[in-house]
């Protein structure tokens, strides 16, 4: 990517910007369940079946494709560039909230740096003793029918044909599982000879070949896993076209796909929104689509002239964690609205509590992280070395709660409430959290939670929408997610309270209203989701739950 705002010129990625996701309900402890959960246990490591790729030849150059190049009229952007913000985009017209600013295939889709055992078609992780091996290349699968076999979003036939002399060494998992960081930055390379219009597309991007050069761990560990790995596999591929791929995945992949995958793409257009820590859009892939495009939409209205942006970071982290982020993996300071504000636009994300006087402690300095923080009351004051340490002790300690202990979170909230702000962002984190356990966890599914805990439910969304309101504004997933789930109380409070006629009819009336109103809104953000994913079936459920409440007018009378 390219366009930023206020940051060093050049482009940055999207790579790891499904904040909501990533930040809050994929912790460790939680992605090790869902793995296990995913395993089949009973099948030994000799049960490993073979799949033909060439059997699956959707055609990697027929796979049906994206209608791409609209006509210059009907494109609602165009790009500019400057020296501080290098190329990025700005609306050509007025845009409404939802609409579609870019529809774009992938260029490239590889596994993840750092993933584990993954399906090559699919991405999908896979049970080390219990593996389906590809009849051409040997590498692994998940099935013989794998709806990536043959296509060039997934494992390609030439893909097949190249691995066939890299034959994986299974007795050596390890070594295979860091074999896989070749693979995406090889399948860029395969695109010279296999799809020029597709090189010429990812050459466009920005690799940061110097920046990166300079840095002491990057460009090394490339060498490592990437260069050396393609030498060793008698890959003849010149050693800084290597590095520049290596820099352009880095620098301008999105992270893909849902249900456990692990997958990063390139998408051409899409790689130039600018980055700001309030964004303006937001973003889905269409994994089972052809092509896997993605869908870049307008979370709030955009007005000609306005850039449009997309956050890098985790929207969910205080400003020294998303600078930190953007510096070391993005390759850029970030100065936006929210990064120069102390109180990071009235939220107080990053904020903790004066030891004397309970007022807030905020950085002096937030675009300079050796500033001392102070109170905003008496003269207590921090030094950033000591925030540091403090921020990585509360992290550690909240990173060991287990993702569906109730308990541990709340307890977490009350051990920290004199010294963390009521908003500051582990607390966000952790009532994120809660806001999807309460009504759905073993002791607190919703028709059983008391009164109390009901209103505790209620409490925590309408904190968080707070927050997201003005940290992701609009129809972004985090305020489509909350406002689901902050109807469900109110709903069982509501219906609670009617059967034993502690509510008058007109209230009952506004109650309802509200409930509509908090559905509506989240149907309307989620069924832009997929319709299998997450928040495509929550979109699903939040319309079922709409028709649901049109059987109480004829108790009250037409309710919106």
């Amino acid at each position: 990517m390219e366009g930023f705002i206020m940051g060093r010129p050049g482009r940055r990625d999207k790579y790891n910007v499904r904040s909501e996701r990533q930040f809050v309900m994929n912790k460790k402890s939680h992605k090790k369940k869902q793995k296990r959960r995913n395993r089949n246990d009973g099948r030994n490591k000799e049960n490993i079946i073979e799949a033909d790729v060439a059997t699956k030849q959707n055609g990697d150059a027929k796979e049906p494709q994206i209608e791409q190049d609209k006509p210059k009229q009907d494109l609602c952007y165009e790009i500019k560039h400057s020296d501080v913000m290098g190329r990025y985009l700005v609306a050509t017209r007025d845009i409404k909230a939802g609409e579609v600013i870019i529809e774009a295939p992938a260029v490239v889709v590889g596994p993840c740096s750092g993933c584990g055992l993954i399906c090559l078609g699919c991405y999908r992780e896979l049970d080390e003793t219990s593996l389906t091996k590809c009849v051409g290349c040997k590498w692994p699968l998940c099935s013989s029918s794998c709806q990536g076999l043959g296509k060039y979003t997934g494992h390609s036939t030439y893909e097949c044909e190249t691995l066939k002399s890299v034959t994986p060494d299974y007795s050596n998992i390890e070594d295979l599982k860091d074999s896989y960081q070749a693979l995406a930055p090889l399948r860029c390379l395969l695109l010279k000879k296999e799809d020029p219009d597709k090189w010429a597309a990812l050459s466009a991007m920005e690799a940061h070949n110097d920046i990166r050069r300079a840095r002491g761990d990057i460009w090394p560990m490339n060498d490592r896993n990437v260069v050396q790995r393609l030498k060793k596999w008698d890959l003849e591929y010149d050693e800084e076209e290597i590095h520049t791929v290596c820099g352009i995945l880095e620098v301008n992949a999105f992270e893909v796909g849902v249900s456990g995958a692990n997958a990063r793409a390139l998408y051409d257009e899409a790689y130039l929104l600018a980055h700001d820590c309030t964004p303006s859009t937001t973003h889905t892939d269409a994994e089972g689509r052809p092509a896997r495009p993605l869908t870049v939409r307008a979370s709030i209205p955009h007005r000609a002239g306005d850039i449009i942006s997309l956050c890098y970071a985790y929207t969910l982290q205080g400003t020294l964690k998303r600078r930190e982020h953007l510096r070391l993996s993005k390759f850029f300071e970030c100065s936006c609205l929210r990064c120069a504000d102390p109180t990071e636009l009235g939220t107080a994300a990053s904020a903790f509590r004066c030891p004397r006087c309970g007022a807030r402690v905020l950085p002096a300095d937030p675009l300079r992280a050796p500033a001392p923080w102070r109170c905003a009351r008496c003269p207590y004051e921090m030094a950033a070395a000591a925030v540091l340490l403090l921020l990585q002790r509360l992290t550690d300690e909240y990173e060991q709660i287990d993702a569906n202990d109730v308990a541990g979170f709340e307890s977490f909230l009350t051990k920290y409430r004199n010294v963390l702000h009521d908003s500051h962002y582990l607390f966000l984190s952790a009532k994120h959290s809660l806001s999807q356990l309460y009504g759905k966890v073993s002791d607190f599914m919703i028709h059983e939670m008391s009164e109390e805990q009901l209103n505790r439910k209620v409490e925590i969304c309408r904190d968080l929408m707070k927050v997201f309101d003005v940290i992701e504004p609009g129809y972004s997933r985090l305020r489509g997610i909350t406002l689901y789930e902050l109807h469900a109380p109110l709903m069982v409070l509501t219906t609670r309270d009617f059967e034993r006629k502690a509510i008058t009819k007109e209230n009952l009336r506004n109650r309802l209203k509200e409930i509509v109103s908090y559905l509506s809104e989240s149907a309307l953000i989620l069924g832009f989701e997929p319709r299998h994913s997450p928040e495509g079936l929550m979109a699903g459920a939040a319309r079922h739950a709409l028709s649901k409440i049109k059987t109480w007018e004829h108790i009250i009378g037409k309710i919106s």
